[in-house]
């Protein structure tokens, strides 16, 4: 789950004040596990720049994240080169996505962002990469809108 929350100088990372972030919680406990696997992803992808910056997490044990904002598309097949460049990026750091639903690819005005690294593999094999590649462009045609969460806005006091 992701909701959209407004930082007011709180956070020790240069933004433009107020500055919309993404804050993503776990609600059970069952998920814990996998906002710790994603907010680690983040961080290992901060310095290549293929996902938003990793903004922080609370200290001790990770119950949630924050990442920037970023303004962008979810992909769609017009999309499909952009996507394998940024998909072979990841691979080339010697990673799998493990989950390359069209709603993960964010398209910017500065290219493709990956999204969504709850299911990320590290030292990934060639034929786990392979497969991703392979199943990129119909996972880019999918309409059936799985992956594509939703956004809790709250309205300003």
């Amino acid at each position: 789950m992701a909701f959209e929350a407004i930082s007011h100088s709180i956070l020790p990372v240069t933004l433009p004040s107020p500055a919309t972030i993404i804050a993503k919680i776990a609600r059970f406990e069952w998920e814990l596990p996998h906002i710790e696997q994603e907010a680690g992803a983040y961080q290992l992808l901060e310095g290549p720049g293929l996902a938003p910056r990793f903004l922080g997490h609370e200290n001790g044990r990770i119950m949630g994240l924050l990442m920037e904002k970023i303004e962008g598309r979810s992909a769609s097949f017009q999309d499909l080169s952009i996507c394998k460049t940024a998909l072979g990026k990841l691979h080339e750091l010697g990673h799998a996505h493990g989950d390359v639903n069209r709603h993960n690819f964010l398209v910017t005005e500065e290219g493709v962002k990956l999204l969504d690294f709850e299911c990320l593999l590290e030292n990934a094999s060639p034929k786990s990469m392979r497969g991703e590649l392979e199943s990129l462009r119909a996972e880019l045609v999918n309409e059936s809108g799985r992956g594509g969460g939703f956004i809790l806005q709250g309205g300003s006091n």
